[in-house]
């Protein structure tokens, strides 16, 4: 293979079940709406992408701030706030068939302010004004950068990861390769897989990512990056089989770093070869999603891995759990 180039709620990393939905559409009047949203969980101090999608079905007039995403709305416990500045009193005219796509940035430490670790998730929902369409769910959870590594229980600890296709949730093993699976929720808390994307898909076998160099506008160094260092290997019996963790390598045993793969099928030729340290709790369905996207070769080679489309590793949460807990 080759190289996959604050104190916390005691009960978080138990308490999500992921249906992988992130877009809601209405037809309603003249025009059909949707929301979407870059994925179904982030932290407070993360800032979330809301897409707007309008489409005229007749000839019709709109608020332009709903055009320009001003008006996006905000429902907080079944309370709503502005995000933006709000509706206006105004109307412009849009004719049958236009299309209107816009991405809305939303600061979530600015509109719903800092939740100290140890707080409770919040869910919100967004909407549009004069429609009766609402985004799924967005889970916020608090962002535990701080939290000093060595006071998380690792065993119960979990990570998050949110893609475009739903999200998958990871346990761990630090049983059996406790380095790599400290070094896995370091770089997942200091937000380094953030922007990432699944450079490597293969159907049946695995899907790679975690690679920095992914985030450069330069495909041909996909499956490359490191964080700068390596760890070492700490081979182990854990079996590669759908679902487990495990980290990518050159030739050299001890050459990982920061790229990972998720099996997708069974691979004993792996075993013992690779560091396996985790395996998902959540989400075999997205595995299932990400691992039937339409590939190509990629970069000059003759292997059809890479992904026609970027399946993108928005972000990966540290759902933690603090020993004692």
């Amino acid at each position: 293979m080759r190289r996959l180039p604050t104190v916390v709620f005691p009960a978080l990393a138990g308490l999500f079940f992921f249906a992988g939905t992130t877009r809601a559409s209405i037809a309603q009047g003249d025009v059909r709406v949707s929301l979407e949203l870059d994925g179904d969980l982030a932290r407070v101090s993360d800032t979330v992408a809301v897409k707007i999608g309008l489409d005229a079905l007749q000839d019709t007039k709109i608020d332009p701030a709903v055009l320009s995403g001003a008006a996006l709305r905000m429902s907080v416990g079944g309370k709503e706030s502005n995000v933006g500045s709000g509706a206006s009193s105004s109307k412009i005219a849009l004719k049958k068939g236009t299309k209107v796509r816009i991405e809305v940035p939303v600061d979530l430490k600015a509109v719903v302010g800092n939740k100290p670790a140890g707080t409770d998730t919040m869910e919100l929902q967004f909407s549009l004004p004069g429609f009766d369409v609402k985004s799924p769910t967005l889970k916020v959870v608090p962002d535990v950068r701080d939290v000093d590594l060595g006071s998380l229980e690792l065993t119960k600890t979990k990570v998050a990861l949110v893609t475009d296709f739903g999200t998958m949730v990871i346990g761990f093993r630090p049983d059996k390769a406790p380095k790599t699976v400290e070094n896995f929720v370091k770089l997942a808390q200091s937000g380094f897989y953030d922007g990432t994307y699944f450079h490597r898909v293969i159907k049946g076998f695995m899907i790679q990512g975690g690679d920095p160099n992914t985030k450069d506008d330069n495909p041909a160094n996909d499956g490359q990056g490191d964080p700068g260092y390596k760890i070492d290997a700490e081979f182990n019996d854990m079996k590669h089989e759908r679902g487990v963790l495990s980290m990518a390598r050159s030739n050299d045993p001890n050459s990982a770093g920061s790229q990972f793969f998720v099996m997708h099928g069974l691979a004993p030729h792996l075993d013992n070869n690779y560091t396996a340290f985790g395996k998902l709790t959540d989400g075999l369905d997205v595995l299932d999603r990400i691992a039937n996207v339409d590939v190509a070769r990629g970069g000059g080679g003759m292997e059809v891995s890479s992904p026609v489309e970027k399946v993108w590793l928005r972000r990966a949460i540290v759902l933690p759990v603090m020993k004692g807990n």
